[in-house]
């Protein structure tokens, strides 16, 4: 199997970090696509044009972190909880991985084309996101699991593209979360780039 990423997409890290969390290092390749240059290879794969995509032997591919991230679970000798508390986590940390993306995608537009009140409205959303999160956060059992994952991963990437937010003010357990995840082979192994 062949999963098309990219290194600074949070979206990719979840799935890679699933990879090599669930033991399936040897079963899929990483291949690095830029989705802004119209990668051939990945538009044949997915139309969509994003990644990451996962791409199985047979031809056919998955789409979306989410369902990937499904995908892997199946395929692998061991499992995660998938209860429907991990999956309402799993949503809100995939809502707060969209509205910081697209807060990035804003910000980096020129100048006169950014607008004030969408780049406002994301970090609303996003700062109410993690309030919820960290309400929600305290009564989780183990960081193994896909809703965690997803939240550490959104945290991770604001740190990266949006570290001015301070999220970390007042919300310890959330602090706590990506710490776990951040002393985790897995997690390290599949931060993005700095120079990016």
């Amino acid at each position: 199997m062949k999963l098309i990423i990219s290194t600074t997409s949070p979206y990719s890290r979840k799935c890679r970090v699933m990879v090599r969390e669930l033991g399936l290092g040897d079963r899929i390749e990483e291949w690095e696509s830029h989705p802004f240059d119209d990668d051939p290879e990945l538009l044949r794969a997915n139309p969509l044009g994003r990644v990451p995509c996962l791409v199985l032997d047979d031809g056919q591919a998955f789409t979306e972190s989410a369902l990937i991230a499904d995908y892997l679970v199946e395929q692998a000798d061991q499992s995660w909880p998938q209860d429907w508390n991990d999956r309402r986590l799993e949503a809100l940390g995939n809502g707060l991985l969209d509205l910081t993306v697209a807060r990035r995608v804003e910000m980096v537009r020129d100048e006169g084309l950014q607008s004030a009140y969408w780049i406002g409205r994301r970090e609303r959303g996003i700062m109410r996101a993690i309030d919820e999160l960290e309400t929600a956060v305290g009564g989780l059992e183990s960081v193994l699991a896909q809703g965690p994952l997803t939240m550490a991963v959104a945290l991770a990437y604001m740190d990266f593209r949006y570290p001015e937010s301070d999220w970390r003010a007042g919300r310890p357990q959330l602090a706590a979360l990506l710490d776990a995840w951040q002393q985790r082979v897995s997690f390290q192994s599949t931060r993005p780039p700095s120079d990016t």
